[in-house]
């Protein structure tokens, strides 16, 4: 089971995915493409030292995946 956590205005939306069922995991990657064209930046977070990359793609065996908005200044 993976979870993709998008941070917004709104608050903290969650969209959980399954890999055992395809469905769940297309809608996850539509999603996380939507946000990644309006310039979302994209993290995996693992459990562990170094537990913390940025992806560009969904990873379907990644357990928590977090988009969050760019911030902009002013």
């Amino acid at each position: 089971m993976g979870l993709l956590r998008v941070l917004c205005t709104h608050g903290d939306s969650k969209v959980e995915w399954d890999v055992e069922k395809e469905e769940t995991v297309r809608e996850a990657e539509r999603i996380f493409r939507q946000n990644a064209a309006k310039g979302y930046a994209s993290f995996r977070v693992d459990d562990g030292v170094d537990s913390v990359r940025r992806i560009d793609r969904l990873d379907p065996e990644a357990k928590q995946i977090l988009q969050i908005p760019q911030i902009v200044g002013g």
